[in-house]
């Protein structure tokens, strides 16, 4: 299982962030999200090791109107 975690240049209320949340876990390999309450920016992936899945993420997240940033991965 790999990480990635992203900094979104966005400050989310906590609904959205939920919904944010709920969006990526029904990406296919995808097994975990998780959101610090005390920071609106930062969201840590959980995923299953497939080729190019940091890039579809990034992607998916931009596709939503979202600027994403890798913090790490």
């Amino acid at each position: 299982m790999h990480s990635i975690t992203v900094y979104l240049d966005e400050s989310l209320s906590t609904r959205d962030m939920v919904k944010l949340k709920h969006e990526i876990m029904a990406l296919p390999h995808v097994k975990d999200v998780e959101h610090p309450r005390h920071d609106a920016h930062d969201l840590t992936i959980d995923y299953e090791v497939h080729q190019d899945m940091p890039e579809m993420l990034l992607k998916e997240l931009r596709s939503k109107g979202y600027h994403p940033d890798v913090v790490s991965a």
